[in-house]
């Protein structure tokens, strides 16, 4: 695995939300989940043919999507705010590894800081880590992805795992890993993943 760069933590809406097709009136773009820039409040640029597709899939569908069928708005898309989780990184990525020409297959990580408006208690902060890896190539399965993670897992030191399946609008398949806890004699939460397909 590669270290994908990670070091802007301010991010346009673009990246954060749009290029991962959660429509634009989704809660978490609220202001009540989500930091917002006043200064600079947009965007400078955005790469504008891959803003086009974006926009179609999410007005008119696309590559198997029905899409939203709303009236998708730049003025949306170029709205900075801290970063609130690092797959605006993937999104780069694989954005860039699109514009390669030649396909070569990557496997990527970061471990990373985001934000969140949250409401501040024991469980719950407006920053925090997030750790996440990327794999590309063809002939991938979810199989793959589990097997992946169910390494992953056991090399932290947890091995007991469950895979429940889950909706994210920028995965699919998209599934969320329990861990059994043994001093809470009950299975937890460790994870969301799903297969990112651009």
């Amino acid at each position: 695995f590669t270290e994908m760069p990670t070091d802007n933590f301010v991010e346009s809406s673009f990246w954060n939300f749009d290029a991962l097709f959660q429509p634009q009136q989704h809660p978490a773009r609220d202001q009540h989940d989500t930091f917002f820039l006043r200064d600079p409040a947009e965007a400078p640029e955005l790469p504008t043919n891959y803003m086009t597709r974006v926009k179609k899939v999410h007005s008119q569908g696309g590559y198997g999507s029905q899409g939203y069928k709303y009236e998708w708005k730049v003025e949306e898309a170029r709205k900075n705010l801290l970063r609130t989780h690092t797959t605006s990184a993937s999104a780069r990525a694989l954005y860039h590894l699109a514009c390669q020409g030649k396909f070569t297959p990557v496997k990527y990580f970061s471990i990373d800081r985001v934000f969140r408006n949250e409401s501040l208690d024991a469980t719950h902060l407006a920053e925090f880590h997030q750790v996440e890896g990327v794999v590309a190539d063809r002939g991938l399965t979810l199989g793959h992805l589990m097997g992946t993670l169910q390494q992953f897992f056991t090399k932290l030191g947890i091995s007991k795992l469950r895979f429940k399946p889950a909706y994210n609008p920028y995965t699919e398949p998209s599934m969320e890993i329990f861990s059994y806890h043994e001093g809470l004699k009950k299975w937890v939460e460790v994870g969301n993943s799903g297969v990112f397909r651009p």
